[in-house]
């Protein structure tokens, strides 16, 4: 057989390999690096400064981890690494050498991870919908399978690896729970085997493989185990039996005698020697099954049907969280912090002594077995030639062996006393984080010190390499983030507890302690680094050293009822604003000399939620620093903080800055001082709004005039948080924009324009940013997410945003995506028509002189050439128009045209972001409708006065001769009617008739799903649960 080498053309097809010089590179080589991994192609490969990912941040270290997931121990041949799950992500972390490696990939937190017997490949697996399972090889942690929606729309629970990682068992949940069987080395994305299993949804705690036998696996439920096994499908062909390529399941329940007083099912093992499996119960009891009713050893795996019950044996009171088979002994852990061992007859063997745990919830032994040499020196004391020991190879692993001294070894509980040596192993704690267990020592040392409560809060130190933490059970860690060690943790429920003594008469002398259930909703430094303000949950604000985190306030102030949600520090560190929930600010000042902080006054100007809270870097008349609020009711407040006294705080001003969006955040926003002074204003009093309809807004807070209107990052939610940033580089500052959706964070580059290529986003957290604070002197990112008590910290890769800025080209180029069809679309040519169809206009339509063809238009025609295009504005949308139009938001002069680009770019800043959906019009309707034989109608006579003096309203005249020509009726129609007759509408107007007769929309129930320009978006468009709910109790 003749073997053709392939060339680099036909290597081509299937892979592409950046970067390779082909003067160089033989055929030898390609076919080599056709056989590899990418991670190794990178290897051979010069990449210069090509970058695979254009991401904004790389995660630098994650502190914290998900306890139920587990962890799981590495350790081999020296090495000192766990794997874990944090977040939507994996972690293997080394500890002696405080090395860390993130396995990004998922998009939802990751629920389930495993591993082989020898720690080569490794298993992530997340759930929600799109969810993943990724098989990676930790040899240069790169993923080798992905398997996309392993069960389909159903939500993924679990998934395990087998001991000789050639199967994958995945569990899913629809109507009943579903286990599929892969051979995943076969790269088919179809599972080998299915099976239904009668287990109600969220009933299966745990499951795995037989190491023994990878055949062979088992579920657990709370009182039953289920063992079953993967088998070939034989089939009977002309009498024959043949065995087909196909695999099946087959699962069956192990019978047990019930009884209540064993408790529920925790936890299991298989034992290799005896073939049995041990189930660990909630009272401490141990069920045993196996294939004989004696003891016996070195008996192989049987017919799984053979399988049975044996015996229960009560071990202890409490109950037994985890059990092991390892090193020919049985481990047990409980709830009481005690770690047991027993021979496979289950009697007690050791149990450790130098240290104690709350409650032990996991434990994983290192891969490879203790190598070890012990030295018996019949003197009973060091022997003096111990520097002399030559230390050997193990035979079997190669490695050197460990040299013990016997007298120096735990001896088990045996009339003998012998030696008991296990291998290492960690241990996984309740709420005392994961430590390593060196078994000759019996010293315990932790590796990861977190708390399981849910992370609140977030503030970084300004100068001092520090980031101090809030948690839900009123615990608050400092954390130095370059060492990445805990620094201190103090509890905010132990420092307050009240101690009662006991009364006179009691007998027993018991005292009462009561612990506030106060948990740190908002901790925050000054901008000089001096203070550290500490919220919590019951409207109390406390102070703490900014160093030390020590309470510094003994009585907490307390002049509020509700959670506080914000706090603002002012550019001297003098001054500090809060915002809770139940939409109050109110305002402390710092005194020199007493060095307290005085409370000045609080106000409720808002209604509805506060967005954010803020002070400007100037002052008012009488001194203090501006203070501003913007809520979810549309309004910007102005506080005068120097006017307040008697605990009230005094409001300057009270404006409306939205129309439509509500505003989600707002910054001070400075000038751009790189402008001509004598043409360009640099001294503009203005903030930054970002609201909810993916839009910022330059906002003149002297006049509340909307200055420039551009369009923001389009993802799945709006824009939430944004802060200024600057990098200092060779040719002097530069600065970007970070912003914040519900779980992206990105990069963007100034100035704000509207270019969808100048900014750079990825996932932050699977569930949602709580907060987030950066550090402009090392470029590092601290973010918390939702449900988790992780902080993950992230370096700025501000690159990545100038590389996708130049991707999009200069001019229109980049602004080609967020038109139908790009350029060569329709409205492309329909917006350059009509922009040169208004030149003739402003011409004269029959004018004979010569027409003169140029690229600029009247800025007065700028509302009928958007309406021509299909947005509607406003008079207030108009108004901020022609003003961003005229004055560029810093020109003093008013220009009088608009050139085609400027004017293409304005159209895509000011329409919708995600077009006009047509729920907004069912809301309207629904809020100005009644019911009527189940169905909602308004009456003419009311829609007229709706129109006519509701919001933008129209005159009598004007509304009659509009709806008139939406009625579609001619000149001569209009002519002939009386003025103001609108009989023409029908007495009861239904949403369909609104839609279709007035409004022109012809396919209703298409257009509840289509009317929206979504061809370069995607699926983008959220919409409330609440509108959901209310739609369907509704027949439109």
């Amino acid at each position: 057989m003749e073997f053709k080498a392939l060339s680099s053309k036909s290597l081509d097809k299937f892979h592409s390999v950046p970067n390779l010089r082909s003067s160089v590179v033989s055929e030898l080589d390609f076919r080599r690096l056709y056989s590899l991994s990418l991670s190794k192609i990178k290897k051979h490969a010069e990449f210069g400064e090509y970058s695979y990912k254009q991401s904004p941040f790389n995660i630098r270290w994650i502190h914290g981890y998900n306890l139920k997931v587990g962890v799981i121990n590495l350790n081999e041949q020296g090495s000192t690494t766990v794997f874990y799950a944090a977040g939507n992500v994996a972690v293997l972390y080394n500890w002696s050498v405080n090395n860390m490696m993130i396995l990004q990939g998922h998009k939802h937190t990751v629920i389930s991870i495993a591993s082989d017997s020898e720690g080569k490949w490794l298993v992530t697996a997340d759930s929600g919908p799109e969810n993943v399972i990724i098989i990676w090889d930790s040899s240069d942690y790169f993923p080798q399978k992905t398997i996309f929606n392993p069960h389909g729309n159903a939500r993924l629970a679990k998934v395990v690896i087998s001991a000789d990682a050639k199967f994958l068992l995945t569990l899913g949940y629809q109507d009943k729970s579903t286990i599929h069987w892969w051979i995943w080395s076969y790269g088919l994305d179809v599972p080998h085997a299915t099976l239904e299993v009668d287990i109600p949804k969220g009933g299966v705690l745990d499951m795995s493989f037989n190491p023994a036998n990878s055949q062979q696996f088992l579920l657990m439920t709370k009182y039953d185990i289920w063992i079953g096994i993967s088998a070939k499908i034989f089939v009977v062909e002309r009498g024959i039996w043949k065995e087909t390529d196909d695999y099946e399941l087959k699962v069956r329940v192990l019978e047990k005698k019930i009884n209540p007083e064993n408790g529920r099912l925790t936890c299991f093992t298989f034992v290799r020697d005896t073939a049995q499996v041990l189930v660990g119960t909630s009272r401490g009891s141990v069920l045993v099954y196996g294939y004989s009713i004696e003891y016996k050893t070195n008996l192989e795996t049987m017919n799984y049907e053979h399988l049975k019950f044996i015996k229960v044996l009560k071990m202890n009171q409490r109950g037994i969280n985890v059990i092991k088979s390892i090193d020919g002994v049985i481990v047990t852990g409980n709830s009481a912090g005690e770690i047991l061992f027993y021979d496979h007859q289950m009697k007690l063997l050791y149990w450790l002594h130098g240290f104690t745990v709350d409650s032990v919830k996991g434990i994983s032994f290192n891969i490879s077995p203790r190598s070890c040499m012990i030295l018996d020196p019949m003197c009973n004391k060091i022997c003096p030639c111990w520097e002399q020991v030559v230390v050997e190879k193990d035979p079997e692993t190669g490695q050197p062996r460990q040299n013990l001294m016997k007298q120096a070894l735990p001896t088990d509980a045996t009339t003998g006393g012998k030696a008991f040596l296990v291998r290492d192993f960690i241990v996984c704690t309740h709420n005392q984080g994961v430590g390593f267990v060196d078994f000759v020592t019996e010293k315990f040392a932790t590796i990861l010190d977190n708390k399981i409560s849910h992370a609140l809060s977030l503030s970084t130190h300004p100068e001092k390499p520090y980031v101090c933490i809030g948690y839900a059970d009123g615990s608050i860690e400092l954390v130095n983030y370059i060492q990445h060690k805990l620094f201190i943790r103090i509890y905010l429920r132990e420092h307050y507890k009240v101690v009662i003594p006991p009364k006179e008469d009691s007998i027993k002398g018991d005292v009462e302690i009561t612990r506030p259930q106060l948990s740190v909703t908002c901790l925050r430094y000054s901008p000089s680094g001096m203070h550290l303000a500490c919220g919590l949950d019951t409207g109390q604000l406390i102070f703490l050293h900014p160093t030390t985190i020590n309470i510094l306030t003994q009585n907490p102030h307390h002049d509020t009822v509700s959670a506080i949600t914000q706090f603002a520090f002012s550019c001297d560190s003098m001054a500090l604003a809060f915002a809770d929930k139940s939409r109050t600010v109110g305002v402390y000042k710092f005194d020199c000399d007493t060095y307290k902080w005085i409370f000045v006054g609080k106000h409720r100007a808002h209604y509805k939620e506060i967005s954010s809270v803020f002070f400007l870097p100037t002052k008012n008349q009488n001194g203090d620093f501006k203070l501003f609020s913007l809520g979810a009711d549309r309004t910007m407040v102005e506080y005068d903080v120097g006017a307040s006294s008697d605990e009230y705080l005094e409001v300057l001003s009270l404006d409306r800055v939205e129309q439509s969006g509500v505003p989600l955040c707002g910054i001070h926003w400075p000038n751009n001082l790189g402008l001509d002074p004598e043409t360009h204003r640099n001294d503009l009093p203005t903030i930054l709004i970002a609201n909810d309809e993916y839009k910022y807004k330059i906002v003149n807070y002297a006049t509340t005039m909307t200055l420039s209107t551009v369009l923001g990052p389009r993802y799945e939610q709006p824009v939430c948080r944004v802060q200024l940033v600057t990098r200092s580089t060779a040719e002097g500052a530069v600065q970007y924009l970070l912003f914040a959706t519900k779980n992206i964070i990105g990069l963007q580059k100034m100035p704000l324009d509207g270019n969808p290529w100048k900014h750079a986003a990825m996932l932050g957290h699977p569930v949602q940013i709580l907060e987030m604070c950066y550090r402009e002197d090392s470029g590092t990112l601290f973010t918390i997410g939702a449900k988790d008590n992780c902080m993950y910290q992230w370096t700025a890769k501000f690159r990545s945003v100038e590389t996708t800025t130049k991707l999009g080209g200069g001019d229109l180029d980049p602004y080609y995506c967020l038109i139908e069809n790009g350029r060569p679309g329709w409205l492309f040519h329909e917006i350059r028509d009509l922009f040169y169809y208004i030149q003739i206009l402003c011409q004269g339509t029959f004018s004979p002189a010569m027409r003169r063809v140029n690229d600029y238009i009247p800025i007065d025609s700028l509302p009928d050439l958007m309406r021509a295009l299909g947005y509607f504005p406003s008079e207030y949308e108009v108004e901020n128009l022609l003003v961003e139009a005229k004055y560029k938001v810093y020109q003093r002069s008013p220009s009088t045209e608009i050139g085609f680009e400027e004017f293409v770019k304005l159209y895509l800043n000011h329409r919708p972001a995600l077009g006009d959906n047509f729920r907004r019009i069912k809301n309207a309707f629904r809020h100005f409708a009644v019911m009527d034989n189940n169905k909602l109608t308004i009456n003419r006579e009311d829609f007229i006065e709706l129109l006519s003096n509701n919001g933008e309203c129209f005159s009598s005249d004007l509304t009659w001769y509009l709806l008139s020509v939406l009625a579609g009726h001619s000149f001569e129609d209009r002519a002939a009617m009386p003025e103001g007759d609108f009989s023409f509408l029908p007495q009861e107007i239904t949403l369909e008739e609104l839609a279709s007769t007035i409004m022109g929309i012809q396919d209703v129930d298409v257009l509840t799903e289509q009317y929206s320009v979504k061809s370069s978006l995607g699926s983008q468009q959220t919409v409330s649960t609440q509108d959901s709910d209310d739609a369907q109790n509704y027949n439109f």
